[in-house]
Parts: C-alpha cells; structure tokens; sequence
C-alpha cells in the first residue's frame, strides 16, 4: 500500500474485521480510527506506532483483543485512547511513548489485572478511566510527579489499597473509588492531594478507617462515603476547611462524631441517613452559618442536643424514621432559618416543644406517625406555615384552640388520628387553607365554625367504624370546595346545600344516605357552560344502599347500589350537560338493573341509561361544531350480552363495517361518521378489584381507499370483583379534531375497522367476550 497523506479519518465500527494490515501505518494523515464494536479483532499490527498524525483511536467493545502493541516510538499526538470494553489483560510498558495522550479509557476491561510501572510518564494525561475493571487489584506506584491529570476513575475495581506515592497527583481533582468492596484502607498522606475537590468512596463496604488529615485541605468540597463500615470519622475532620458536601448515608457501623464537627463551617449539606447506630449528635460548639441541609433519617439518636440552636443557617431538617427519638430541645424555635422540618415515624415522640418565639420561615412540617398527644398552644407562633401533617397520629386527643391563628396555613392533614373527637373553634377567618384531611378520625361532628375556612377547596372525611356523623353543616355550601370525600359516614343521612364549585363527591359506603335531593341545583344552573373546556362533575354513590330515584344524577358513580332500579329520570340531566362536559356513569353491581331487566316488556332498564346517552349524541353530533365543548361519556352496568339496538354486534373485540350512503351530507362535521362503541367484559373469579382502562380504535377507509384513525379511551377503577359489565364508550372530542383535520374534508367513508381492547395492570385478568357499535347518524 502507498502512503496515503489525505485520509485524516476512517471508521471500521461494528465490521467482523479480525486483524488490520502492517501496511496500515502508510496512512500517514490519519488523525481518527474508529473501529468500535469489531467483535473478532484479535490483534493490532506491529506497525501502528507509525501512526504518527493519529489523534483519536477508539476500540470501544472489541471484545477479542487480548494484546496492545508496543509502542516502538513517541507518538506525539495521539490524545484520545478508548480500551474500553476490551479483552485486555495489561497495557505494554512501552505505554508511556504515548507522550501526548491525554484521554485513556479501560471501563469494563473485566480481564485486566495489572498496569505497567511506568504509568506515571504518560505526563499529559488528564482523564483516566479503569471503572468495572474487575480483576484490577493493584495501582502502580507514580514515580513522579504528574501534573496534568485531573480525574481518576478507579470505581468497581478490586483495589485493596492505595499507593502512598498517590501524593504525586498533584493536580487530581476527581477520584472516584465507588463499589471498590475489597478497598480497607486509605494512604495516611492522602491529606497531599491539595488539588482534590471530590471524592467518592460509595460502596466500599469494607473501609473501616478514614485517615487523618495532617493539614488542611482548602480545595476538597464532596466527600461521599456511603455504604462504607467507618466507625467513626478523625478528629482532623475540621482540617477540610472547604468541605460543602458530607455523606455518610447507611454507614450502619457508624457510632460517634467527632466532637469538632463544627469546625467544618462551609458545611452546607450533611446525610447521615441510616446510621442506625449512630445515638449522639454532637453539640455545636459554634455557630455553622452554612449549613442548610441536614439528614438523620433512622438513626438511633434519642434527642438532639440544646446547642442544635447554633445551625443558624439550617433550612431543611429530617429526622423521620428516629424510632428512639424521645423528646426535641426547647431551643428548637431558634432555628430561625428553618423552612422544611420532618418527623414521620418517630413512634416514641410524645412532646412538641413550646415555640417560644415566632417563626416566619417554617412552612412545613410533618409529624406523622408520632406519638403526640396534642400540640402546644403556641403553635400559633409558625406564623409562615403553609403544610401540616399529622396523618396517623394515633394517640392525638385534641387541638390547639389556637390552631386558627396559623394564618399562612394551606394544608393540614388529621388522616388516620382515630382519638382525635373534636376539632376546634375556628374563631377567625382562614382564607389560605383549601385542603384539610380528617379521613380516619374519630369526630362526631364539625363545629359550625368551620364556616370560617373560607379558601377550603378538599375536604375528606373518610371515616373510621365508630364514625358517628349524622350531618354536615350547612355552612359547607359557603366553601369554594372542589372535592368532597365523605367515604364511610354510616350515619349519614342526607346532604346539605352544596357549594356550586363541586367537581368531586365521593359519598362511598355512607348506608344510611337517603336524601340528596340538593344535588339537583348542580343542573338547574349553567354550571356546565362556563369558560371551562374541561369542567366535569363526578358523583359517587356506591354501596348507598337506601339510595333510590333521589340519588341519580350526572356522573353517578353507583358501584354496588343493589337495591338502585329506576333510571328513567336522568333523560332531563343528560339533556342538560351533553353539549357542555365530560360524563361518567357507573352502575357496577347494580344487580337490579340487570339483562333480566332489559329484556322485560315492562321496565327494559338496563337499555334505558343507554338509550337516553345515545339519543342525546345523536343531537350532539348534529351540531355546529361552535355550540359544544368536549363529550366524553363512559357508562357500565351489569350485563353480558350488548343491547339489541346496537347497529353491529360481534364475539370478541374486532369488527368490520360497511358503512350505507346515508353519511354523506353537506356539512362537513355531520358527513363525518362517528360512533358509540360497546364492550361486554368478562371479569375472572379471582379479580379483586384494579384499575384498567377500555380504548377503542377506530380505522376508516374513504372511496380513495385513503386511511384515517382515530380513538377514545375510558379508565377505570373498581375496589371490588365484579361480574360481567357492558361498557359504553364515546369521545366527541377526537371526533372534531378529525373534523377539524383538512384531510376530512370532502372525505366519503364506505368502510370502518373497530378494536376494542383493554390495557393496564390488571387488563390481563379480563376479556372482551363482545363488542358494538351503534352509528350515530346525520338525521
């Protein structure tokens, strides 16, 4: 081969090449060779030295390739080496003519076991990469100094131990010694890698003792030893003066600190989660002005000490998990800084302490699954406190009178504190709060008071069994409430005047709820036709078992209202919102409105709730598309056959239609075709309840024998088996993004294809056994 001066770059990447030729070294212009990923190179000729232009070489993946060449002479210019990846199982010492490398990757050299001694000429380097390096147990000494490299990845080798000559690398700014499991111990002068700024030492699960640092160290700023088996850290801890970043994460051998940790004073983010042996905190001997960030999640610590006032810049404080944690230090409300505070789960925590002075920056907190009794009155003082939970505080007897006054507060959460009777005077207005949680609880009744929460949007009120609620106060239409949640209120009789700016009642297993008769107002206003594209109201009724006539409205949620029979009454509501909203409509396990029913001369029930859909799409679809908003519809009652009605039937979940001539019309958004389609689902013996989601796929062919597609999608979600159910699903709004489409225009249909099919993680369990289609024509 002649010499070839103008071939600067050739790429051989994933060829099945074996070896290259000696002649290779005629291309004296090349500056890149990728041959990446070239599984059967076994060798490389002798001759590539004479590579004298080459800049990148890159071998990444080439599995096979057990041997580097000797490097016979410098080469000047090559800065890029990727070994990555490879069969090697040392590099010659020949290595170090590689004068101006400057990049050397071996991750993932699994068969490598030693470097050449003479490592430390390669005096250019700055990135060197031996991550995953598997049989790598020894570093080589360096010999000399070397200025250059900056970045060290030695993470996932076998390396029991540092050279002490590590000192050289002068200017060493990462080292990354991650998951070195077999790694014992650090050099004693580590403390002269003055240029060091990180610093990882995660996984190391054999490191029992960090080395003191002689003197300090300005530049190290992250130091992560997670995972590690240190005991205890060095007193010279405070000679890294300019540490920000300490990580001591499941160091669960971990018993002490030492007593000078404050000396770190540009601390700002220090974790000790999981140090679950770790009993003492140190004091603060001195103010730390930086630190921000403090995490003793699980550890054994039974108090914090009253010094803890000295972290002046402390922002975020979690000590959830500290099961032995008995009591907090007075001084706590000196934590003025303080913005994030969690104990959650610190099952032996009785007492909160007094705030014995304001606290504006405070504006979350969470006390959840501890064991207070109460809260102190000056509770009031966390005057910036926005979050507030105390979710299964099982012991909480009672609350503050002085609860109104956090003023800032917008979420308090009380689920699951079954002692908690009362709930307190609100004796001034509470514009901010919007969600209060009192789910689980034990309260009788709502003060009347409550009235005064005049920004509350969610209310829930999912009770325990001894629950005793018999009304709510008619206050309640005063809130501006989006949800309602009155889940298992047995003593429930009927509800109140409801606030217009309802989307959500959930009134779920409340037996004794007869009257709800105030829900009718929901449709004799224009509550549907405001600016809300999407503005839905959903009604849940199930296992309201003394419900009749009264409890059926828009967006019903029935499930397992047994003893539910006469729909007839819902024509004049859906007449009232179809143009305007989304609808759902659920009778699951209303057995009364069974096939047995539909196919009765007298009450053909179960066809009723579908017909009055289906009657009021068809003047939906007639329609100008500027009179009405997106219509989205899902109903399902009991039953395993489709309706007779239905245009198209058929076994399983696919159909093909031929569509008649009656689609064709002037107007574009009638002589578009549109369907109601049906679905019979066949639920196992086993299902117990879940959560799934019905699509169906729409394929239209035109007299072009174009293609268009379009969809709609229904979800849904039971807590209890079911039998057999008919699904209706309808999507108007896929059905004018269709219209709207120039590709509709002037379209004439003649053949649809229909899939309905089921998705979601408990899909697997159910079957279509049949579908339907009913059209939906233009007259």
């Amino acid at each position: 081969m002649d010499t070839m001066e103008w071939l600067y770059e050739l790429d051989l990447s994933g060829t099945a090449l074996k070896e290259l030729p000696s002649s290779i070294g005629n291309l004296i212009g090349l500056m890149r060779l990728n041959m990446n990923n070239c599984k059967n190179l076994v060798c490389l000729p002798d001759s590539f030295y004479k590579l004298k232009s080459l800049r990148r070489f890159y071998l990444k993946g080439c599995s096979r390739l057990e041997i580097f060449p000797e490097i016979l002479d410098t080469m000047k210019r090559l800065y890029e080496l990727d070994l990555s990846g490879t069969a090697l199982k040392e590099l010659p010492s020949s290595i170090g003519n590689l004068i101006g490398l400057v990049h050397l990757s071996l991750d993932d050299c699994e068969n490598l076991v030693r470097l050449p001694d003479s490592f430390y000429k390669l005096k250019s380097l700055e990135r060197f990469y031996l991550k995953g390096c598997l049989r790598l147990e020894i570093f080589p000494e360096i010999m000399d100094t070397m200025k250059m490299l900056y970045e060290l990845d030695l993470s996932g080798t076998t390396l029991k131990e540092l050279p002490s000559s590590i000192g050289n690398l002068i200017g060493l700014n990462d080292l990354n010694m991650n998951s070195c499991k077999n790694l014992v111990f650090l050099p004693d002068n580590f403390y002269k890698l003055k240029s060091l700024e990180r610093f990882y030492l995660k996984g190391c699960s054999r490191l029992e003792i960090f080395p003191e640092i002689m003197d300090t160290m300005k530049m190290l700023y992250e130091l992560d030893l997670r995972g590690t088996a240190l005991k205890e850290l060095p007193s010279s801890i405070g000679n890294l003066i300019g540490l920000v970043h300490l990580s001591l994460d499941d160091c669960e051998n971990l018993v002490f600190l030492p007593d000078n940790f404050y000396k770190l004073k540009s601390l700002e983010r220090f974790y000790l989660k999981g140090c679950s042996r770790l009993e003492i905190f140190p004091e603060s001997m001195d103010t730390m002005k930086m630190l921000y960030e403090l995490d003793l999640r699980g550890t054994a610590l039974k108090e914090l000490p009253s010094s803890i006032g000295n972290l002046i810049g402390l922002v975020h404080l979690s000590l959830d998990d500290c099961e032995n944690l008995v009591r907090l230090p007075d001084s706590f409300y000196k934590l003025k800084s303080l913005e994030r505070f969690y104990f959650k789960g610190c099952s032996r925590l009785e007492i909160f302490p007094e705030i014995l002075d304001t606290m504006k920056m405070l504006y979350e907190l969470d006390l959840s699954g501890t064991a207070l009794k109460e809260l102190p009155s000056s509770i009031g003082n966390l005057i910036g406190l926005k979050d507030l939970n105390m979710n299964n505080c099982k012991n909480v007897v009672f609350l503050p009178d002085s609860f109104y006054k956090l003023k800032s507060l917008r979420r308090f959460y009380l689920k699951g504190c079954s002692r908690l009777e009362i709930f307190p005077e609100i004796l001034d207005t509470m514009k901010r709060l919007y969600e209060l949680d009192l789910s689980g609880t034990a309260l009788k009744e709502l003060p009347s008071s409550i009235g005064n929460l005049i920004g509350l949007k969610d209310l829930k009120i999912n009770t325990v069994k001894t629950f005793n609620l018999e009304n709510l106060p008619t206050t309640i239409k005063q809130f501006p409430l989006h949800e309602l949640i009155l889940r298992n209120c047995k003593r429930l009789k009927s509800l109140p005047e409801l606030p217009p700016s309802l989307e959500c009642l959930d009134a779920h297993d409340c037996t004794s709820l007869e009257d709800v008769s105030s829900i009718k107002k929901f449709f004799k206003q224009p509550l549907f036709c405001q600016d809300k594209p999407y503005r839905s109201l959903v009604l849940n009724f199930s296992n309201c078992f003394k419900l009749g006539e009264k409890g059926v409205g828009n967006d019903i949620d029935a499930e397992d209202s047994t003893s539910l029979e006469e729909v007839s009454s819902i024509k004049k509501v859906f007449k009232r919102a179809v143009f305007c909203k989304s609808l759902g409509w659920l009778f699951t396990n209303c057995f009364q409105l069974d096939q047995k029913a539909a196919s009765g001369p007298e009450t053909p029930k179960l066809e009723m709730p579908f017909e009055h859909m289906v009657t009021l799409l068809k003047d939906y679809h007639q329609a100008p598309p500027e009179s009405k908003k997106r219509a989205c519809i899902i109903t399902c009652v009991p039953g395993s056959e489709i309706p007779e009605w239905f245009d198209f039937k058929s076994l399983g979940s696919s159909m093909n239609i031929q569509l008649p001539s009656e689609w064709c019309s002037n107007n574009s958004w009638i002589n578009f075709p549109s369907f109601v389609a049906s679905a019979v689902v066949s639920f196992p013996d086993s299902y117990t309840g879940g959560e799934f989601g019905i699509t169906c796929e729409c394929h239209l062919k035109s007299r072009n024998r174009d293609d268009r597609c379009f969809s709609c999608y229904s979800y849904f979600s039971f807590g209890s088996r079911l039998s057999d159910h008919v699904f209706l699903v309808y999507d108007g709004f896929k059905v004018r993004e269709m219209v709207k489409s120039k590709a509709s225009n002037n379209r004439i249909y003649i053949e649809a294809t229909c899939n309905l099919y089921l998705e979601g993680l408990d899909s697997s369990q159910c079957e279509v056994k049949q579908c339907g289609v009913h059209r939906l024509f233009a007259n």
